[in-house]
C-alpha cells in the first residue's frame, strides 16, 4: 500500500534487491584499478638499487685475491652501484687479472648490476611494455565490452571473459527485478489508493504525477524485454545458446533492437 512506498518496510523484498544492482556496478569501479592496470608503480623497480642486498649477496666474492686491496663489492662506494654511465667505469690498476681483461672474468657482476640510471630506466620500459602487451592479449577476465553490452561482445568469453561481465548482466537483471517490484507497488498503490471519481481527464492533477504514472506504465512495458535480452546474453556465455552468435543462425543485431528497446524512451 501507500505505507510501503513512504516506508518501505525492512522485510520487503524490493527494498532488499534494490541496491544491489547499484553495489554489483560500484564493485565492478572498485576491481578494474584492482586487478586491470598495464603497468607496475616505478617503486616496484627501485629496490634493485638497494646496495644491502647486493652486499650480503656478494660479501663471499668480495674476499678474492683480486680485491685484495681495493674491496669494492663491501664498501658503500660500490662501483656498479654508482648511477654512471657505462662508458665511464674505470677500474684502476686493475686492467687485466692474469692476463685476462679484468671485465671478463667478473663479467656476471658488471652485466647483471646496475651500473647506470639509464639501465634502471630501460628495465623499467621494457617490463612496462611486456606487461602491457602481456594483459591486453592474454587478461580479458575484466574487460567490459560497455554499457551497451555490444554483441557479440558480451555475448561470448572469447571477447570478454569471465568476472565483470558477468556481474554486470546479472546487476542489470537485479535492477530489473527491483524496478518491477517498485512500479508494480507503485502502480497498484495508484489503482487502489485513488480518490472516488478521480480521472485524469476530469480532474487537473500536477504533471509530475501524470509524468511519474506515464513512466511507470513504460517501464512496465520495456523492463522485461531488457531482463529477458540480458538473460538470453548469459545464456550465449554459458550455457551454449547461439541467440545472438552469427556462426550459429544467431542474429548480434537483435540485442541492440531489445536493448534500445528499453533505452531509447529515457535516452
Amino acid at each position: 500500500g501507500s505505507k510501503d512506498v513512504a516506508f518501505p518496510r525492512l522485510n520487503s523484498i524490493g527494498f532488499w534487491i534494490q541496491p544491489l544492482g547499484f553495489i554489483l556496478v560500484a564493485k565492478i569501479a572498485f576491481l578494474r584499478p584492482q586487478y586491470w592496470h598495464y603497468y607496475d608503480k616505478t617503486s616496484f623497480f627501485l629496490p634493485v638499487l638497494e646496495k644491502n642486498k647486493v652486499k650480503e649477496l656478494y660479501s663471499v666474492s668480495g674476499e678474492h685475491a683480486r680485491f685484495a686491496t681495493t674491496d669494492f663489492l663491501s664498501s658503500d662506494s660500490s662501483f656498479y652501484l654508482f648511477w654512471r654511465s657505462i662508458k665511464k667505469l674505470n677500474y684502476d690498476n686493475y686492467k687485466d687479472f692474469f692476463f685476462n681483461p679484468l671485465k671478463l672474468s667478473i663479467l656476471k657482476d658488471v652485466f647483471l648490476s646496475p651500473e647506470s640510471f639509464w639501465y634502471l630506466a630501460d628495465k623499467v620500459s621494457n617490463a612496462r611494455r611486456r606487461k602491457v602487451y602481456f594483459s591486453k592479449c592474454s587478461s580479458r577476465t575484466l574487460t567490459t565490452s560497455g554499457w551497451t553490452f555490444i554483441t557479440p561482445f558480451s555475448s561470448n568469453v572469447k571477447f570478454t571473459g569471465y568476472g565483470a561481465q558477468d556481474i554486470l548482466l546479472v546487476s542489470v537483471v537485479l535492477a530489473g527485478i527491483s524496478t518491477t517490484i517498485s512500479f508494480t507497488n507503485l502502480l497498484i498503490t495508484r489503482r487502489t489508493l485513488v480518490s472516488p471519481g478521480l480521472r485524469n481527464r476530469r480532474v487537473l492533477i500536477p504533471f509530475i504525477t501524470i509524468a511519474i504514472l506515464l513512466t511507470l506504465r513504460m517501464l512496465a512495458i520495456v523492463t522485461p524485454v531488457l531482463g529477458a535480452a540480458v538473460i538470453m546474453v548469459l545464456l550465449d556465455r554459458h550455457w551454449q545458446t547461439s541467440f545472438f552468435d552469427f556462426a550459429y543462425g544467431g542474429d548480434p543485431i537483435l540485442f541492440q533492437h531489445l536493448f534500445w528497446f528499453f533505452g531509447h524512451p529515457e535516452v
